[in-house]
């Protein structure tokens, strides 16, 4: 934040070119005080061994949990909710895991197993009151503290840098179109 403040970024894009600036210009060109290796030796060095995450893994990792009890009429609450289970669990504790920004979906947990999905009997809150008052709209820009454009001189030097790699266009080696045309059949029969 302190290099965006002073920039003068109005774009998404330029945003964006001002982060691959700094990571290619920058980051990846430091070498850490720990590892004695840039991050970009250190990422390429461990890629045979990345394992990608199963996103359903990930999506459970992220839920909210917490134990309810059952009423005699198979129905329980949370936030506000009232949510229908099966009767078999009339009387017993269950564990609730769910997305605190959606109360519509309620997995159901016995003795850390699955057992089923909860159906929504009436909503009053879509989102958990924890996550209810989490800032939505973004804060008001600060104020710049300095002229320099730090960002702006990263934008350049990443620019000349890929001019460099790229090298320049060279228009005399691209080969030109074959402007001979190739001889047609005369379509008159003799």
């Amino acid at each position: 934040m302190p290099e965006v403040e002073p920039s003068h970024i109005t774009t998404l894009n330029e945003l964006n070119v001002s982060l691959w600036a700094w990571l290619e210009c920058v980051y990846h060109r430091h070498e850490h005080s720990e590892t004695h290796q840039t991050p970009w030796a250190r990422y390429t060095a461990g890629l045979d061994q990345v394992r990608h995450a199963d996103p359903e893994t990930v999506r459970r990792a992220f839920l909210w949990r917490e134990k309810r009890k059952v009423r005699r009429d198979a129905t329980l609450s949370l936030q506000g909710n009232r949510y229908q289970v099966a009767p078999a669990y009339a009387g017993r504790t269950l564990e609730l895991r769910f997305d605190p920004f959606d109360l519509t979906q309620v997995e159901l947990y016995l003795d850390r197993t699955l057992v089923g999905v909860a159906t929504v009997l009436i909503q009053n809150r879509q989102r958990h009151l924890a996550v209810e008052h989490l800032a939505t709209e973004p804060p008001d820009p600060p104020k710049p503290k300095s002229s320099l454009d730090y960002l702006a001189a990263l934008r350049a030097e990443y620019h000349a840098q890929q001019q460099r790699e790229l090298g320049p266009l060279q228009f005399a080696r691209l080969s030109a179109p074959n402007t001979q045309a190739a001889p047609t059949e005369n379509p008159k029969e003799d």
